[in-house]
């Protein structure tokens, strides 16, 4: 049996899928932390601010999120009653037309809420109503990709993990980000404002840890995918091994080692590390660290994106029909 792969690009010849999934991830993340930072604030009132702000910023990238996928589908009015007129409901692109919808009817609400000066217990009853309904959003992402089934680099496994928790590392440097950026005008004390920078920075290292460790335990199971599994299956097992080579020893290392690993984990890990023993730097350490885990983060998307431009192997028999007979 000889393999072969084979290749796409529908997906990946454009910008406008990888930034989908990292907006989408996002906002599941500013939400979340939002609403986290909502209840904090019953017995610390600094961080309404950062519960306000992360609120109103989650609606913006919904709104982008939105606009890339719309842009993508190529015909927008199609794309606006996508989940009304599809009725494949086994289909993720179905089921996420529902879930985008659905979020952003509670983004509104959770946001209305604290615009208007609502009461404070019915906006945090929505905003855990909102927390499952968002993290599905994030989760999605990852099943709106691993549905395809024959990309090795796609995995159901993986991805959907994955992508909920990137969603939440760069949720939490999304909203320290603004909120730093904010702080002058909402009224922040300097000193309140470093307080919440370094929750946050707590917040993040643990979430970078955990995302480290998931993209450890997914590299080493495609490179270990094959070695003791009979070929002759759709998705063939040399797959796996081939999708890891492309992605940390091929045409994408460089975006995954350098961009994914370093700039959006390692290095801001090592900065809130450092916040915590240059105490006059904290503002542009923090500033920076929550800057590249964003970056990180695009960067993540696309290597996702990108790698799945090659398919499983999938074996054919070698071609025969030159070999004449015998006897003939």
């Amino acid at each position: 049996m000889e393999p072969i792969i084979l290749w796409q690009t529908q997906w990946s010849h454009n910008s406008y899928v990888p930034l989908y999934l990292f907006f989408g991830g996002l906002t599941a993340g500013l939400f979340i932390v939002a609403v986290l930072a909502d209840f904090v604030g019953i017995k610390l009132k600094r961080f309404e601010n950062l519960s306000r702000i992360a609120g109103y910023s989650a609606i913006i990238t919904l709104g982008l999120a939105g606009f890339f996928i719309t842009v993508h589908l190529g015909k927008p009015e199609r794309g606006m009653a996508f989940p009304v007129f599809f009725t494949n409901y086994s289909s993720w692109m179905t089921r996420g037309g529902w879930i985008v919808g659905a979020s952003g009817g509670l983004l509104v609400l959770y946001a209305g809420m604290w615009y208007f000066s609502a009461r404070s217990q019915i906006r945090r009853v929505i905003g855990v109503i909102g927390i499952p309904v968002l993290a599905m959003l994030a989760v999605y992402t990852g099943l709106l990709l691993s549905g395809a089934g024959f990309v090795p680099l796609w995995s159901q496994k993986f991805l959907p993990v994955l992508f909920l928790n990137s969603g939440m590392t760069t949720g939490l440097a999304a909203a320290g980000f603004i909120f730093l950026l904010a702080a002058p005008f909402v009224g922040s004390k300097d000193e309140d404002s470093q307080g919440i920078v370094r929750w946050v920075g707590m917040a993040i290292v643990v979430f970078i840890v955990l995302e480290l460790y998931e993209l450890y335990n997914f590299m080493a199971f495609l490179e270990a995918s094959g070695r003791h599994t009979p070929t002759g299956q759709f998705v063939a097992p040399k797959g796996g091994v081939a999708a890891y080579e492309y992605v940390t020893q091929g045409e994408l290392k460089n975006w995954f080692w350098w961009g994914v690993i370093g700039v959006g984990l390692t290095i801001p890990l090592v900065l809130t590390l450092l916040e915590f023993v240059m105490r006059p730097w904290v503002r542009l350490l923090a500033t920076t660290k929550f800057a590249l885990i964003l970056i990180g983060g695009v960067i993540l998307r696309f290597v996702i994106v990108w790698g799945g431009d090659m398919n499983a192997h999938l074996a054919f028999p070698p071609s025969k029909w030159p070999i004449p007979p015998l006897g003939g």
